[in-house]
């Protein structure tokens, strides 16, 4: 050991001969027991002198870089990195050498550098790095951790969140899929391959390769036909619905899975060394497969590999999932609108000549001016006109899920919709207790004037249609900032809380046996209110009734109309 060794012959050189036998022994001890520990150590311990030569290569390190001891031995440190990072490498490492030890910072002592092993694969390293000055004698000890693996699994982690990313940036996913292997190839594999199953047979989606010159053999791979009842690897793996792993490709397996002269062509030129193949699988149901694929002599694929086939298949799973899910939710509501449209039509016509001639009967007949007589029309009119609502109704919610409830707005007296809504409900109300609570001032609201009745209608016939005889309902209004805040408060059974959250659903109704509606009108108030950029919620308390508040936005005072005594 150096240090040790200079040690000994400065005390053969100046302790008396009688002195020197027991130190030198116990030094030559010393030295031997260094030796064997670095010798056994398990890490890399590379040691170079003043000049950056190697002066120890330890067994660890022989097998790090595939030299002997006696090969490194005297040669530069430089010799044992890629030739396209010798220079800022050892640099560093001359940097380290040369600085007094009290200015090195920290980070200067551990460094991640990249070696390059005797077969010429480049590979991370961490070295932590000491030395030792003896009067002009330097020693640099380079302690060596091969990260690899480490480096690969945070490489691993790192693409699967890409990947996640690109997989739901778009329901497109076919286009999802192929950006995603575009990202596995470019980062963690050489090639990745991805076929999707369609009537019955794969359909080759993506080859995807890390290196842009093999574009003629990926063009091969695509239009190669998949039949799932050949030996080819994604059709085996789609029949069997099991994972294959192959850590060492022989060319007779090349040679098994090829489906013509081409296909062999190219897959020889693709050079597969080791590969994985995982099917595509949805709740049991099979969506494809993929496969990724080295190409590296050095990199053989083995569990770790599996798994992270294994995660990359669950993801484009739930992504293939996602968007199909979605495209047929879509094509559903279609369907439905294109029914809603269709029904609205068809009914909309024989409910009119049903009012049309109700009211006909009841102005043209003498002897139908007897209340006898004219109940049944009446019951006819009013269930024509309940349905004609409904019908409506419909269509609203139609509207608002595609986004076109449109609300033309403009400025408008608030205590006059006020009065209007309270007349419009008070004939209704005749065995209740109706008010109106209003101060004498309210700014003007900007409002589309027909939708803020219908949400008045909406809320004031719910609250007729709970509040037992001899209630009370209240119609009100107050200034809240910019906006004026609307309710109406009923004396009616109240709202279960759990029910609360539900209210504004569609089709939803907090008494499932009550039909004397479809589960809308709620619904449809607060689409109304949110198209003009207002807000709705409920207050209640079982037994004590319940109040609704919205809001409207505040006209601005340049759009009020100035007062007639001004």
């Amino acid at each position: 050991m150096g240090f040790l060794g200079t040690l000994a012959r400065l005390v053969r050189r100046l302790l008396p001969t009688a002195e020197k036998g027991p130190l030198i022994r116990a030094l030559r001890v010393s030295e031997a027991q260094v030796s064997g520990i670095i010798a056994t150590a398990a890490d890399a311990i590379v040691s170079i002198d003043e000049w950056a030569r190697v002066v120890l290569f330890n067994h660890a390190a022989e097998e790090m870089f595939g030299y002997r001891a006696k090969e490194l031995l005297g040669q530069p440190l430089e010799r044992l990195f890629p030739e396209r990072l010798r220079p800022p490498q050892g640099q560093r490492v001359r940097d380290f050498a040369s600085a007094p030890v009290a200015e090195l910072p920290l980070e200067a002592c551990c460094l991640d550098l990249f070696g390059l092993r005797r077969t010429g694969e480049e590979f991370p390293v961490e070295a932590s790095m000491s030395k030792l000055d003896n009067g002009g004698s330097r020693l640099v000890t380079l302690i060596l951790r091969d990260t690899t693996e480490r480096v690969l699994r945070e490489r691993e982690r790192h693409v699967l969140t890409e990947v996640g990313h690109l997989l739901f940036s778009t329901l497109d996913e076919e286009q999802a899929l192929a950006n995603a292997a575009e990202q596995v190839a470019t980062s963690l594999t050489d090639c990745c391959i991805i076929d999707l199953l369609e009537d019955g047979r794969g359909r080759r989606l993506k080859v995807a390769h890390r290196d842009p010159a093999k574009a003629r053999l990926v063009e091969v791979l695509e239009q190669t036909p998949q039949d799932r009842r050949l030996p080819y690897l994604l059709a085996t793996v789609m029949r069997t619905r099991l994972p294959e792993l192959i850590p060492e490709v022989s060319p007779e397996f090349i040679e098994s899975i090829s489906q013509s002269e081409p296909h062999l062509q190219a897959l020889r030129e693709l050079n597969p060394r080791s590969l994985v193949c995982v099917p595509i699988l949805a709740q049991g149901r099979l969506l494809g497969a993929l496969a990724l694929i080295s190409s590296h002599p050095q990199r053989r694929y083995g569990e770790n590999e599996l798994r992270l086939g294994e995660a990359l298949a669950t993801r484009a799973s739930i992504a293939i999932e996602h968007a199909r899910l979605y495209r047929a939710a879509r094509e559903a509501t279609r369907a439905r609108d294109d029914v809603l449209g269709v029904v609205a039509h068809d009914l909309r016509n024989p409910l009119n000549a049903i009012v049309l001639s109700a009211q006909m009967l009841l102005r043209q007949q003498p002897h139908l001016s007897e209340p006898r007589a004219q109940g049944p029309l009446r019951a006819i009119l009013n269930s024509a006109r309940r349905m004609d609502r409904l019908i409506q109704d419909l269509l609203n919610v139609t509207c608002m899920e595609a986004g076109q409830l449109a609300v033309v707005v403009q400025p408008e007296p608030t205590s006059a919709l006020l009065q209007d809504a309270f007349e419009a409900a008070r004939p209704l109300a005749s065995e209740l207790q109706l008010t109106l609570d209003v101060p004498e001032e309210l700014p003007w609201v900007r409002a589309d004037r027909d939708r803020l009745l219908q949400v008045f209608s909406n809320l004031l016939g719910n609250a007729l249609k709970f509040t037992p005889s001899g209630g009370q309902i209240t119609l009100g209004a107050q200034v809240d900032g910019e906006m004026i805040r609307f309710w109406v408060r009923d004396t009616g059974p109240g709202i279960a809380p759990e029910a609360i959250e539900h209210l504004f659903d569609r089709f939803w109704q907090a008494r499932r046996g009550d039909r004397r509606g479809a589960g809308l009108g709620l619904s449809i108030t607060r689409g109304l209110v949110e198209a003009h950029a207002g807000r709705i919620w409920v207050e209640s308390e079982p037994g004590r009734g319940s109040t609704f508040f919205f809001t409207v936005p505040v006209a601005s005072p340049a759009h009020e109309p100035l007062s007639s005594g001004a």
